[in-house]
């Protein structure tokens, strides 16, 4: 039986860990867009608590699982405040972030886009 248990926990902590790190990774790929970096950066951080509580189950040391979850439930709170005071980002601010040179490429890209378009009709 004690086997059986410890077997159980070993599986569970090494799944809760396994979701934690993609937790991690989709905020890091969120984070390489310039319009999401902050955003990205906070949810990868967020994520970071729960791969501590997993391994706290996988050691099988209640101390750090439980010091896991209050991190990644004060992370979860701020995370939720973050985005509720924060709003939806407007286009006007995620355009105004790119410089002269790279809004005359993006404008010529879109009026080429366009010209093979009405080619091609």
């Amino acid at each position: 039986m004690n086997l059986l248990l410890s077997v159980l926990l070993t599986v569970f902590g090494v799944l809760l860990l396994l979701v934690s790190l993609t937790g991690v990774s989709l905020g890091l790929f969120v984070a390489t867009r310039r319009g999401t970096r902050r955003q990205g950066l906070t949810f990868a951080l967020w994520w970071m608590p729960a791969a501590a509580a997993s391994v706290g189950v996988i050691m099988r040391d209640p101390v750090t699982f439980f010091v896991g979850v209050v991190c990644f439930a004060v992370g979860g709170v701020a995370l939720y405040l973050e985005r509720r005071a924060g709003g939806p980002p407007s286009k006007k601010i995620a355009y105004r972030g790119f410089g002269p040179s790279e809004r005359t490429t993006q404008k010529r890209i879109r009026t080429r886009t366009a010209q093979q378009r009405r080619a091609a009709s």
